[in-house]
């Protein structure tokens, strides 16, 4: 015969266990959070997207322009390129581009490769850049169009791609950062200073320079010819100073936020 006492406690012991378990169970089921799949990361003070094909990623572009605004303004700096080269007009249902535009709270979106007539001849959509311009308005970021300087050797192909971009702000309000314009100016008063790639095309290290330094301008609002001599970006100091009143100059003389005030 079991003792009263001793009949409670196994009683006692038993329930004891049986919850202990059922709490193991309930906690096996449970997946351990992953912060990355959260997007968790800290926000810096700007945060920079840039969306386009090899213009705008070439000669570390990003990375150029985050030291830039990080000495400029002695604020945290996150610069990234969207995913993949493309045009704008094959991102917007890419799957990935627009994922990468509402996974972050950018403050600037960078927008390049509107596609264009390379003879002047033909004309493509800007109904695309057009609605990158309002997707990125929906996320509180601010638009920019990016663009493209012109070929090595084709002289009025850089006032001809600047004319297409404002027309594409005048339609839809955003900011124009006047790259090919900063471009031509180098070429009329350093003809000497070579900013193309051996392919003609893209930039070489002195023309990414330049680009960042008038984006730097478009994002900021400082003067690039403040900025003191930075030795990481691995063009010589003559050079920088060359280019930083360059892109001074040209901003200066084409308000990039114009029809997008800020």
């Amino acid at each position: 015969m079991t003792h009263p006492i001793a009949e409670k406690i196994a009683k006692l012991l038993t329930i004891t266990l049986f919850c202990v378990l059922l709490m193991a169970c309930k906690s096996s089921d449970k997946t351990p959070s992953n912060p990355s799949s959260t997007n968790n990361t800290k926000l810096s003070d700007y945060e920079v997207l840039l969306m386009g094909n090899s213009h705008s990623a070439y000669n570390n572009l990003p990375g150029m322009l985050a030291i830039l605004i990080q000495a400029g303004t002695q604020k945290t700096v996150n610069v990234e390129n969207a995913p993949g080269w493309k045009f704008l007009d094959e991102r917007l249902n890419d799957g990935v581009s627009e994922q990468m535009l509402k996974s972050r709270k950018w403050t600037h979106l960078v927008l390049q490769a509107q596609k264009y007539s390379t003879t002047g001849n033909y004309f493509y959509s800007t109904e695309p850049s057009e609605e990158w311009i309002r997707r990125a308005k929906a996320q509180n970021a601010i638009p920019i169009m990016f663009p493209e300087w012109a070929r090595k050797g084709n002289l009025e192909e850089g006032d001809r791609i600047h004319q297409l971009h404002l027309s594409i702000v005048s339609a839809e309000p955003a900011c124009l950062a006047p790259i090919g314009l900063a471009w031509e100016n180098a070429r009329l008063q350093y003809p000497q200073l070579n900013l193309h790639d051996p392919d003609g095309n893209h930039s070489n290290k002195n023309g990414a320079l330049l680009t960042a330094y008038v984006l730097y301008e478009t994002i900021t609002g400082n003067k690039a010819e403040d900025l003191a001599t930075i030795s990481q970006l691995g063009v010589d100091a003559s050079i920088q100073i060359q280019l930083k009143g360059i892109a001074s100059l040209t901003v200066e003389q084409n308000p990039p936020c114009f029809y997008y005030p800020q």
